[in-house]
């Protein structure tokens, strides 16, 4: 059913089963499933054209009930695509994409929706090949594997599209175009791809002769090829589609109309005067509707029109604009505002028509329409103003006209339609361009409006905002008013709001900026009006657009930026810097301005900011500078800067308030703005961001004293004190924060070695006497950087400066009132009391301390021990820096005491004082009485009586300082000899027995300082009442305190160094207290009991009693921490513990010992090290702890140990012992991964050690080592290469084989040191030796470290003797006898004799028994070959005995290397070109083996090679011949003529001449063998078209020896094969089948009739070659070939061409030729009447068996006209000379001759040839 009603009853039929199932979106998903149960195609074809309907019906009202997935349906669509369905079925399915692509419900729902539908659309109507492509594009699409572009596969696809546009039907040409528009749309190679395949044309003529759909489709095109590239424009432009364009935009529809306008603006790039004339024609023609586009077009045409003609009235172009100006005028609104937008465009274009008397006429038709009430048209005048605006200030007459426009412009600016407000804000900024016309402007009436379009504009409108209120402030006053209309306005958060919206770098930033940078220059008045930039202050968010536009701005805008954002950084620090630091490359564009601008404002707000963003992240600052590689500039520049403030009073004074920093404190304190250090401006700014650079980058230390920095310091400082001294005003010239720059400077002690530095520091002297808190305290920081950084020599300058005096003048200092100073120091990570710390680090210096300096400041510091009430702490600092200056310096305690120290301190002790003073005070006593000087003088003796009555008397602080200052007195003899000292005992032991334990403590230490020297005096408190041994013992048992517990020990140590004392009862006794101290918490007690404890273990009887008491363990238990002294004591205590007392060892073991040991031992101190080093040799001389787990861990620490410089030779010979006893067992070392760095190297300094011991040790130890692999390949171990090399050629044989192993590692890494060492000879030397008690594997090592020699460079093979190299081959490794094969090959090729050498050496022999071992077999059979093919070594004896191996070596089946069995046939080959060997007994086996060889199908090149060997063989004995013939060699060569391979092939006949050359196998020549032979030729004349002579000369001898041969049909089929043979250039070639043919030619005569006819017939085909090599050949083929030609069949042909002078008295004659040849019949011509000179041109044949000899042709000439003679005559001509050149031609006269005219001849061609 077809028509309406059948599309009716469908889809009433589909909506009746959409009823029944629930909707059509379920009809649709049960036809879609139902497609893959279909089981015919019918079936398909029906349910997908139900889909088809089903589609085709779908609305929104089927997706209220249930949506239908388009993709899914799609899916299922395209899997019916398949390959090999019926017609219908695809039919079907393209049926069901058009509905779904052409419902517009679900193809919006896919992507790519109209390129599919149309590409359904052509596939339609496409043909079958082409519909087969866009089929494939169609699934392409589908599937997602590209764009409209890939899909169509690129430009096939455009020729394809651009094909269907000419012929192909209406709507075809339209689905064809508009599929080009999608891609031109979508992707810019299409646009060349058109262009390229000739779309142009075809898409012009479109436009003329399409549908109107298809013209807009091609006017789109057109358009947006001309948009693409100035070529294609100019393509379609002489394609000449403005004439279709224009066609289309006077009767297109409206669409295609403004397509064909925007095209055209595309495309008119030159003026056209028709062109113009025709667009004003329709200008003013009565088609409004098309006005609006003509207007367009007329607007391109015009803006590229020659000014000349726009002038000239009466041309195109004047009238089109004229035309225009008067549409201004027009009653139709719309044309109206097109017009004044075309104008508009048209000078914004065109600066010098805005400059001509245009511009004046059309301005004051455009002020016409300011007053009208259109929107449209408002803003379409005010857009034309604008532009006309662009040029008021060079045509005055527009300036002049202008005015009249201000008012209204001023009225429309403030419209409530927000689009006529920004066109006229346009036009009043550019009307603002003119500063004599805006100082009219009311800047109120622009401010506001302008701020508006700031808020509400779109971005252009609020760019030309921005532009009137910056060019409105470039040209009016500056006064409160105007600012307090900015700041009701809101004029600035406006314009930065706007900033945050523009593009970085673009117009509208630019003027955003200017504007800002403008307006943050308005100031206000003292409380009423604020400034206008406060108000980003109160806004930090603000902040945000201002800092990002800095970045990628021009450098104008940037200063811009800076400028209004540097005057934040007072108020808003915090915000600023976050809002830096965040935008990215702020950092460094601001950098870049302030090094490369010139302004200083600029310079300074820069600076500013970047302090700013520093705060908040000063690492960020740095990593930004570093990354643009421009914090050396900005620091050149900041010095720079500085350099040029040469007088900072004035100018900065000036800047103070305009770019400032308030620096914050910390703790929330208020900033007091008066303080000096609460306001940086001015210079102090560059100076503050250099000391912030300073202090967060290293670098920037340098580069800034590189820049001078220090210099400009210090010339500022020393102005400003200079200032100071003469101006009244003392206000801060910023000499403070110059001192905190050279403070952090001098922190880097390269600057400090600068030269400027030593010239700053008098200044910086001085500057601590100036009376400003915070430049003194500065210039105090700067010298404690100087002191602490500096070198001797700095120190030194510093104390001579005198800087001492005005350092001791800030001591003891109140923390509050310098509070701001220490928040300071802290930010920039200085000492917070410089004073204290200058002072002791330059006390600390032993020529300062006991120098001029230090006796200058010792009475300054005496005096301050005096109480001063505003510098509290300035006593005890001063008695601190004393005690400094006391130590190890005689003279200055000399000065001390000669400055009434002593009789002060002795005063302090009188009066009792209780506080830290008096401790200090005794400290300093005892520090004086050590010298020897101060305890003679008058006043020791003196004090030492007060120490004692304070120590009998005193309160409990001074009885302790007492003790303590008394333990200092009795380090002097006199004084601890003396009768008073001796006093001192009795009190110092009651105190230990009855006093506190801090007294205790002080009493012990006193008694170990009086008694520790001398022993005997030890005695007195032994035999004293209350016996001091008892009172420890009882001590250490008590549960006093652990450190007083200590000095109990620590006493004990000191008593039991007397042997008597150590034996008494009491001494036994205080073991188990000492053993029990051990285990107590780590102090000091646990090194006086390990000390006490080794005096003890000096008595044997002592040691087994501390044994018993377990004291192993305790000791165990403390080697861990750093108390090196501790450890020793214990190393020496374990040492006595563990002698001949195994069951201590394994104890200690036990208790971890060891790792105890390694855990301290990387950080211990030498002597600390030795005695662990003592201890574990004691251990390990046990085996079976230095087999265990906790021995091996000592390995790479001792290792590390004896890298150590300082490691003495004792602990190095206990290391070396304990490693030895270690590693000499190999399991131990396969434990360590020990490298060459770990062990090698520690060991070969000790090699070199003056203790013979420790060189003995070490090596052995290293034997021990070399024996592990991985370290004989270390880059460390060629050192050991020599030694190695040595005790190689010690000739001891257990020496050597240890050499030679540990060398076997070494060569695979180390080869050319060991050649360099001569390890070369040395290791001959033992391979050579033929002592049978030699171990093999020595022989077999010394071979593997040859053999690794030899493959490591080809240099070692002629350092190797030859023979060595044989003996090599017998080795049992693979890789040596590689080794010496390689080498031998190369010597032999190298040099010939040492092949003889090496056959002399018996390298024949091991060669062959290689490969009777099929060892290496390839490379050995390569150098037999090379040795057998030396014509010397073939004469020798040893060949003949090779024979028979190789021979076995090629039968054997073991044989497996093809390459080997190649090389051992061409060594038998070799040896057979010796004619003796070729004869002997052994020949025989090696045919043999050969053949059997050819028979395994073997390669080519083994083919040749045998073949070549059995040449050889059969050319000197008819012996072998037999034995080749008996193996079946025959037949297999007659095979092998057969190959593919030419060369094989041509070898295989060579051997059939040579093994037929005799009778010898008579037998075995059979016709076969000549058909082999004519099959090889044939081949190869078809394979080449040419023969190798071989071939023939083989054929040639099987003829020659065998005649019975020539008679065979095999020969016969020969023939023309050796016919063609002839054709070739080769003369070798030709002459063999010469020979050939002629040997056949011999036997005719005795072959059958038949047989040899036909050979003669065959060899017919020779005649003209041979009469060739007649004329041509050499002279020795003329003999045979003529034989030949006299015994060939042929055919003579005789050609009579015309005859001449046949004439007659009266009329023509009638001529013909009488031909008469022996006795074959007569011929004749035809009879030619046609004048004197008749031409036949007739010929005439005779076959001949064999050629005519002695034959004559008889030629009669006749007439046969009535009138005249009957006969010209006769000639008779011998034939014979014609068979042997083939072809004579000439002219014969006719017998008898005319008398009475010229000679009557007959022009005749003879041929002789096999046709």
């Amino acid at each position: 059913m077809q028509g309406e009603y059948a599309q009716a009853l469908q889809e009433n039929a589909m909506c009746a089963l959409a009823n029944i199932s629930g909707g059509l979106s379920s009809v649709i998903s049960s036809l879609g499933q139902s497609l893959d149960s279909c089981s015919s195609p019918a079936q398909i074809a029906d349910t997908l054209g139900a889909l088809a309907s089903a589609l085709m019906i779908y609305d929104t009202k089927a997706e209220t009930t249930r949506v239908s997935n388009p993709l899914d349906i799609e899916q299922t669509l395209i899997k019916q695509f398949q390959h090999g369905l019926p017609f219908l079925v695809q039919e079907r399915t393209i049926e069901a994409l058009a509905s779904l692509y052409g419902n517009t419900v679900l193809a919006n729902k896919l992507a790519n929706s109209e390129a599919k539908r149309l590409l359904v659309g052509l596939i339609t109507m496409a043909a079958n090949e082409v519909q087969d492509e866009l089929l494939k594009s169609l699934l392409m699409l589908c599937n997602d594997e590209g764009g409209i572009w890939r899909s169509l596969q690129g430009r096939e696809g455009i020729q394809l599209l651009i094909s269907l546009l000419g012929l192909s039907s209406e709507q075809q040409q339209e689905c064809a175009v508009a599929m080009l528009r999608l891609l031109s749309n979508e992707n810019d190679e299409s646009k060349w791809a058109i262009t390229a395949a000739g779309g142009i044309p075809p898409l012009v003529q479109i436009l003329e002769t399409g549908s109107a759909k298809a013209k807009e489709d091609s006017a789109t095109i057109l358009g947006n090829l001309c948009n693409h590239s100035e070529d294609i424009r100019a393509c379609v432009e002489s394609a000449d589609a403005v004439p279709a364009l224009l066609w289309l935009l006077k009767n297109g529809s409206q669409n295609g109309k403004e397509i064909a306008a925007k095209t055209l603006n595309h495309l008119i790039h030159k003026s056209d005067t028709s062109t113009i004339s025709q667009l004003s024609a329709l200008l003013t023609s009565d088609l409004p509707e098309s006005k609006i586009y003509v207007l367009d077009a007329l607007k391109s045409m015009l803006s590229v029109a020659p000014l000349s003609d726009l002038l000239r009235e009466g041309s195109a172009a004047n009238d089109a604009i004229e035309t225009m100006i008067k549409i201004l005028s027009s009653p139709r609104e719309e044309t109206q505002a097109k017009s004044a937008a075309a104008l508009a465009g048209i000078f914004d274009i065109r600066k010098d028509l805005r400059e001509s008397s245009i511009a004046v006429e059309t301005l004051r038709e455009a002020i016409k329409l300011l007053n009208v009430d259109s929107e449209k048209i408002l803003v379409e005048s005010c857009h034309c103003l604008a532009s006309i605006f662009l040029s008021i200030r060079q045509n005055r007459d527009v300036a002049s006209v202008a005015k009249d426009a201000l008012p209204s412009l001023v009225t429309l600016a403030n419209s409530s339609a927000l689009q006529v407000a920004e066109q006229a804000t346009c036009a009043l900024a550019n009307f603002l361009l003119d500063n004599a016309a805006s100082e009219k402007v009311v800047p109120a009436e622009i401010i506001v409006p302008a701020t508006r379009v700031l808020r509400e504009g779109t971005i252009v409108g609020k760019t030309h905002a921005a532009s009137a209120i910056s060019r409105l402030l470039h040209s009016s006053a500056v006064d409160p008013a105007l600012t307090d209309c900015v700041n009701r306005a809101g004029t600035i958060l406006a314009l930065v709001a706007f900033l945050e919206t523009a593009d970085s770098g673009s117009v509208a930033t630019s003027e955003a900026l200017d504007a800002l940078s403008l307006l943050s220059r308005l100031e206000g008045t003292s409380g009423q009006v604020k400034p206008a930039w406060e108000v980003l202050s109160e806004f930090p968010n603000s902040i945000s657009p201002i800092v990002s536009s800095i970045s990628g701005s021009s450098p104008a805008l940037q200063d811009k930026a800076i400028e209004t954002l540097s005057r934040l950084c007072r108020a808003q620090p915090i915000a600023l810097g976050n809002t830096v630091v965040s935008s990215s490359g702020c950092i460094s564009s601001v950098t870049k301005r302030l090094i490369n601008s010139s302004n200083r404002m600029v310079k300074t707000g820069g600076a500013s900011i970047l302090i700013c963003a520093a705060k908040v992240n000063p690492q960020r600052v740095i990593e930004d500078l570093n990354e643009t590689n421009s914090r050396k500039s900005l620091i050149q520049s900041l010095t720079g800067m500085l350099t040029s403030m040469k007088s900072p009073n004035v100018v900065e004074k000036s800047e103070k308030d305009v770019i400032s920093i308030c620096r914050d404190t910390k703790g929330g304190r208020s900033v007091d703005p008066e303080t000096t250090t609460s306001i940086i401006s001015g210079a102090n700014l560059f100076i503050w961001l250099l000391a912030v650079l300073a202090t967060h980058d290293q670098k920037s230390k340098t580069e800034i004293m590189e820049a001078g920095a220090i210099d400009v310091l210090t010339e500022r400082i020393t102005n400003c004190l200079s200032q100071y001294i003469q101006v009244d005003d003392k206000e801060d010239s910023g000499m403070w924060i110059c001192a905190l720059l050279l403070a952090i400077l001098f922190q880097d002690r390269d600057i400090i070695r600068a030269n400027a530095t030593s010239k700053s520091i008098p200044v910086l002297t001085n500057l601590l006497k100036y009376e400003d808190s915070a430049s003194r305290y500065f210039a105090a920081q700067a010298m404690t950087s100087l002191v602490c950084n500096g070198s001797r020599g700095t120190l030194l300058s510093v104390a001579n400066s005198g800087a001492a005096s005005g350092l001791i003048s800030l001591l003891g200092s109140a923390d509050d009132d310098i509070h701001d100073l220490l928040e300071l120091a802290d930010e920039f990570s200085l000492a917070r009391y410089p004073d204290q710390v200058s002072l002791e680090r330059l006390f600390r210096v032993d020529d300062i301390r006991s120098g001029a300096t230090s006796r200058k400041a010792i009475p300054i510091l005496v005096d301050l021990l005096k109480p001063i009430p505003d510098r509290p702490g300035a006593p005890f600092l001063a008695l601190g820096l004393l005690l400094q200056l006391a130590k190890d310096c005689p003279p200055n305690k000399i000065m001390m005491v000669e400055s009434g120290a002593l009789e002060a301190l002795t005063k302090y002790l009188s009066l009792g004082p209780k506080d830290a003073i008096e401790e200090a005070a005794t400290d300093l006593l005892g520090i004086l009485f050590s010298s020897a000087e101060i305890c003679r003088h008058e006043s020791a003796f003196g004090a030492v009586r007060q120490l004692l009555a304070v120590l009998r008397m005193g309160g409990r602080g001074a009885r302790y300082s007492a003790a303590k200052a008394l333990e200092n007195l009795f380090s002097a003899d006199h004084i601890r000899n003396a009768e008073t000292s001796r006093q001192a005992v009795q009190p110092l032991v009651e105190i230990l027995s009855t006093g506190l334990e801090k007294e205790q403590h002080a009493a012990i230490a006193a008694l170990v300082r009086l008694l520790s020297e001398n022993p005997a005096r030890a005695l007195v408190v032994a035999d004293i009442e209350m016996n001091a041994v008892d009172v420890l013992c009882r001590i250490l048992s008590s549960n006093c305190s652990l450190e007083l517990k200590g000095d109990a020990a620590e006493l004990c140590s000191v008593l039991f160094g007397n042997t008597r004392i150590r034996s008494t009862i009491a001494a036994a006794r205080c073991v188990e207290p000492l053993v029990s101290l051990l285990v107590m918490e780590s102090s000091p007690a646990q090194y006086s009991a390990v000390r006490a404890l080794d005096k003890l273990l000096d008595d044997e009887q002592l040691a087994e009693l501390v044994a018993a008491h377990g004291a192993v363990i305790p000791l165990v238990g403390l080697l861990y921490g750093k108390n090196y002294n501790l450890h020793e004591a214990i190393s020496r205590a374990l040492v006595k513990l563990g002698k001949d007392r195994p069951s201590c060892k394994t104890e200690m073991v036990r208790a971890g010992v060891i790792e105890g040991m390694l855990d301290i031992l990387h950080e211990a101190p030498d002597f600390v090290s030795s005695a662990f080093a003592e201890l574990l040799r004691i251990l390990t001389n046990n085996a079976t702890i230095s087999k265990g787990p906790s021995a091996a861990k000592v390995v790479e620490p001792l290792f590390q140990l004896l890298t150590l410089p300082e490691f003495g030779p004792d602990g190095q010979h206990s290391a070396l012992q304990v490693l030895v006893n270690i590693l000499e067992h190999e399991h131990c070392r396969a434990e360590h991964n020990l490298t060459s760095h770990k062990a090698i190297e520690p060991i070969l300094p000790l090699l070199e050690s003056p203790s013979p011991a420790v060189q003995q040790l070490a090596a052995e130890l290293l034997s021990h080592l070399l024996l592990e692999e991985h370290l004989q390949k270390d880059p460390i171990t060629p050192q050991v290469i020599g030694p190695l090399i040595r005790v190689t050629g010690s000739g001891i044989p257990i020496l050597q084989q240890r050499a030679v192993r540990a060398l076997v590692g070494i060569a695979v890494t180390w080869p050319n040191e060991i050649a360099k060492e001569g390890g070369v000879s040395e290791l001959s030397k033992v391979i050579l030796q033929t002592d049978s008690s030699l171990p093999h594997a020595l022989w077999e090592s010394a071979s593997s470290v040859l053999a690794s020699l030899l493959q490591y460079s080809s240099e070692f093979y002629l350092e190797v003797p030859v023979a060595v190299l044989v003996r090599l081959l017998s080795s049992g490794s693979e890789i040596t006898i590689i080794g010496a094969l390689n080498a031998l090959l190369v010597l032999e090729s190298d040099d010939s004799t040492s092949a003889e050498a090496m056959a002399e050496s018996g390298a024949i022999e091991a060669l062959l028994e290689l490969l009777r071992c099929h060892q290496c077999e390839d490379t050995a059979a390569r150098l037999l070959e090379a040795l057998l093919n030396n014509v010397k070594i073939r004469e020798t004896k040893a060949t003949k005995s090779a024979i028979v191996p190789l021979s076995q070596y090629l039968l054997d089946p073991q044989t497996q290397s093809q390459q080997a069995r190649l090389l051992a046939a061409l060594a038998l080959g070799n040896l057979f070109q010796n004619e003796a060997l070729a004869r002997t007994a052994d020949a025989v086996s090696a045919c043999r083996a050969l053949v059997n060889l050819l028979e395994d199908q073997p390669t080519e090149d083994m083919k040749v090679v045998a073949i070549c060997a059995l040449q050889n063989l059969v050319m000197y004995s008819r012996s072998n011949k037999r034995a080749v013939a008996e193996a079946g060699g025959v037949q297999v060569v007659l095979d092998l003529i057969g190959s593919s391979e030419p060369e094989t092939s041509v070898q295989a006949a060579m051997f059939v001449k040579l093994l037929f050359s005799n009778n010898t196998i008579l037998e075995y020549a059979s016709s076969e063998t000549v058909r082999a032979i004519t099959a090889a030729i044939e081949k190869e004349l078809w394979a080449t078209g040419a023969v190798n002579e071989e071939y023939l000369k083989t054929l040639n001898s099987l003829f020659s020896n065998f005649p019975r041969l020539r008679a065979t049909e095999p020969a016969t089929l020969s023939i023309p094969h050796l016919v063609t043979s002839l054709k070739t250039t080769s003369e070798p070639t030709q002459e063999a089948a010469l020979d050939s043919l002629f040997l056949l030619r011999q036997a005719w005569s005795a072959c059958p009739a038949e047989v040899s006819r036909a050979q003669s017939i065959a060899a017919a085909d020779a005649i003209p070659l041979l009469q060739f090599l007649i004329q041509s050949g050499p002279p020795r083929f003329q003999e045979k070939a003529e034989f030949l030609l006299q015994c060939l069949p042929g055919t003579l042909v005789v050609i009579i061409k015309r005859g001449n002078n046949m004439r007659q008295s009266v009329g023509n004659p009638s001529v013909y030729c009488k031909l008469t040849l022996g006795n074959t019949p007569p011929r004749q011509t035809k009879v030619i009447s046609t004048g004197p000179n008749p031409e036949w041109d007739e010929s005439f044949a005779w076959t001949f068996e064999s050629p005519p000899k002695g034959q004559k042709l008889h030629i009669s000439c006749k007439n046969k006209s009535k009138m005249g003679k009957s006969s010209f005559g006769k000639v008779t001509i011998q034939i014979d000379r014609v068979v042997m050149l083939g072809t004579v031609a000439g002219e014969y006269a006719l017998l008898p001759e005319s008398k009475s005219g010229p000679s009557r001849n007959l022009e005749i061609e003879f041929q002789w040839s096999n046709k």
